[in-house]
């Protein structure tokens, strides 16, 4: 196999939980030799992944957490639409929040996660388009719009690394965010009319660090997982939902779930606008439309034997 390692030496803020050498040398004592590139800037891991599928890659494996799972993807579905279909994504999990390669049960050990490498098993995975209506980006864990989106913003701008940095993004959002919006809802093309303060739509498990929003998620059933957190209940008791988000126990007051493949939120313009974000990365600040769906595209990722 031709393998890629795109590596990000600022994930996690810069806290390298493996460095280079020390995975290079791993994949060498399994028999791996990949060919290793390192990021160098915003948006570059997209633009090595999408090169690499050209070049011929089988498999590219990044090392880094939600945000640079991202990139990747995106620069695979580049390379898809102009034919280069063939490469496999891996991952070696070193993020703040690491919430897709959690729910896949990949572990946090080096040798064991190149043994997984090395054993090769292979799922074809969905992937999601979001955006405003006036671009899409893609993802392969989720997308949201509202606090949810308002917290990843908040942690990713804190000086603060790992898991904390969520709790920071929570206490603020909620003194800034924490606010239920009429909104317009068309989803699988049926309209409803909500008050809410967050909506995800999933294709993973969990996002914000360990939230569970869609615990019956399927990486390759076509549909999203759609969590609404709102209805008639005053912004403070909303707040007792979130122990329920991250345990994934959603029959709880204020929680509305559904699966559907195309969702669109549109608040009016006189609404505050509110923060959307994909895998993590903020798509936009202050928007008042939110689009997410099902895209034709789909990758094969390497995984710990059999998935959801």
């Amino acid at each position: 196999m031709k393998d890629v390692l795109i590596y990000n030496p600022h994930a996690s803020k810069g806290v390298r939980h493996f460095r280079e050498k020390k995975i290079m040398e791993a994949f060498s004592a399994a028999g791996l030799t990949p060919e290793l590139f390192v990021t160098e800037r915003p948006g570059h891991g997209t633009e090595l992944a999408e090169e690499a599928a050209k070049n011929g890659a089988d498999r590219v494996i990044i090392s880094g957490g939600d945000g640079s799972i991202n990139e990747v993807v995106n620069g695979l579905v580049n390379a898809q639409k102009q034919g280069f279909t063939g490469t496999a994504l891996g991952f070696i999990p070193s993020g703040r929040g690491n919430d897709f390669c959690e729910a896949l049960g990949i572990p946090k050990k080096l040798h064991e996660i190149i043994e997984i490498l090395r054993q090769d098993n292979r799922m074809r995975c969905d992937i999601g388009a979001a955006g405003d209506g006036t671009f899409e980006h893609y993802f392969i864990n989720g997308s949201g719009f509202g606090i949810e989106s308002a917290i990843n913003y908040y942690a990713t701008q804190s000086i603060i690394s790992g898991k904390l940095s969520y709790i920071y993004g929570i206490a603020k959002s909620i003194f800034r965010d924490l606010l239920v919006q009429e909104a317009d809802f068309e989803i699988d093309g049926k309209t409803m009319h909500y008050p809410f303060v967050l909506f995800a739509a999933m294709n993973g498990r969990q996002e914000g660090g360990g939230f569970h929003l869609a615990p019956d998620y399927r990486l390759n059933d076509g549909m999203l997982d759609i969590c609404m957190v709102g209805g008639n209940i005053p912004a403070p008791r909303l707040l007792f939902t979130i122990p329920h988000l991250s345990s994934g126990q959603l029959d709880y007051p204020g929680i509305l779930s559904m699966k559907a493949s195309t969702v669109h939120v549109h608040l009016e313009p006189d609404k505050k606008g509110l923060f959307s974000q994909v895998d993590g990365e903020t798509i936009i600040e202050r928007g008042h439309d939110f689009y997410s769906r099902i895209s034709p595209w789909k990758i094969e990722i390497i995984t710990k034997g059999k998935q959801p």
